[in-house]
């Protein structure tokens, strides 16, 4: 799916280093993106004390699709770009750790683990 995104007032909880009110930003299909790094980071640091919070004094909006949406090349060169966008998710950790199954550590990749099972169990 691609995603268009923007900000009309107030804060952007996924964002919290900084999408102003009037940004928008596209995410084409295949391509990365989330919360950044600070944000994330702060979700996990809660535990299970995450849950539903009511977010109030913003509006954002979201267009997704199937289709690939292009930008044109006035856009591409505009000074109002954020060529650094990528850089909210330097610092991203992994918290996916191994997990015990019958007694046994498995990794699983793509569909295979280490007892040549593909994931299965007998």
């Amino acid at each position: 799916m691609s995603e268009f995104m923007g900000l009309i007032y107030g804060g952007y909880e996924a964002k919290a280093n900084g999408f102003l009110p009037g940004g928008a930003s596209l995410h084409s299909c295949m391509t990365p993106h989330d919360p950044d790094t600070k944000t994330y980071e702060a979700t996990i640091a809660s535990g299970n004390e995450a849950g539903p919070q009511r977010i109030a004094d913003t509006m954002a909006f979201m267009f997704e699709s199937c289709l690939i949406l292009r930008v044109c090349p006035w856009a591409l060169k505009s000074p109002l770009m954020d060529d650094d966008y990528y850089q909210c998710w330097i610092g991203l950790k992994s918290h996916f750790t191994r997990e015990a199954t019958n007694g046994q550590l498995s990794d699983i990749w793509n569909g295979y683990d280490e007892s040549g099972t593909e994931g299965h169990r007998e």
